[in-house]
């Protein structure tokens, strides 16, 4: 599914974000990314959206190099990839079905197919009867939820989750997590980006741990390893 060989990633004033890593992650994982700030984390994840391009080595991604991919081709690989952010990034200005159609939209989906998908995202994310409501009438942890419908929209292979638990409480935290995971018992492949130590360690997923830019532990049911 994703592969990354001898990637390295350094910036313009010398600092190397990124130092020879390598790392497979098979089809329908669950994989929380970890450390300190500055370890590499949001690089890793510029790198996998193609936002960036490594200073050696390759990705694969489901089969293709996307390290000589054209320009041309990136909007069509990222249509296959949903990202989750802390800060939920809605429009303000369009109800909860909007903000799910439009990412359909985007993407040249059919009136027809969007009114079909919309309703069974909003069910799947329990949100059946909020559909004309706007972002800043929901509550952070519904906000989150519209969010993953809109990630989940055009039956992406791939969801990148970075901190989506950053801004809720505890309670909402969890109830996101469990959707998550029911996610990616579908077969959606998951990588996440967190600094919840209590969801890394209840959660038993794969646990890859970045530090001053190299992997120093890709475990199994692992654990979170640090004290933030």
């Amino acid at each position: 599914m994703i592969e990354f060989k001898n990637i390295s990633k350094v910036y313009g004033n010398n600092h190397i974000a990124l130092s020879n890593i390598n790392l497979n992650i098979k089809k329908g994982e669950f994989v929380f990314l970890v450390g300190p700030s500055g370890a590499g984390k949001t690089t890793f994840i510029k790198l996998l959206l193609k936002e960036i391009e490594p200073t050696n080595g390759e990705i694969i991604v489901n089969g293709t190099n996307i390290t000589q991919l054209k320009r041309k081709k990136i909007p069509y690989y990222r249509r296959n990839i949903g990202v989750v952010f802390q800060d939920f990034r809605l429009l303000s200005d369009k109800t909860v079905y909007e903000n799910i159609a439009f990412a359909m939209e985007i993407a040249d989906v059919s009136s027809k197919d969007i009114k079909r998908r919309v309703p069974q995202l909003l069910a799947l994310v329990g949100l059946i009867n909020k559909e004309k409501l706007y972002p800043h009438q929901l509550s952070g942890g519904e906000q989150q939820r519209v969010a993953i419908a809109r990630a989940l929209a055009n039956n992406p292979s791939l969801i990148i989750c970075d901190e989506p638990t950053g801004n809720l409480d505890p309670d909402n935290s969890w109830a996101i997590m469990e959707l998550l995971n029911e996610i990616n018992k579908s077969g959606t492949t998951i990588v996440m980006v967190t600094h919840a130590k209590d969801i890394v360690d209840r959660m038993k997923k794969r646990v890859i741990a970045l530090e001053k830019g190299v992997i120093i532990r890709d475990e199994q049911r692992g654990v979170y390893g640090y004290e933030d």
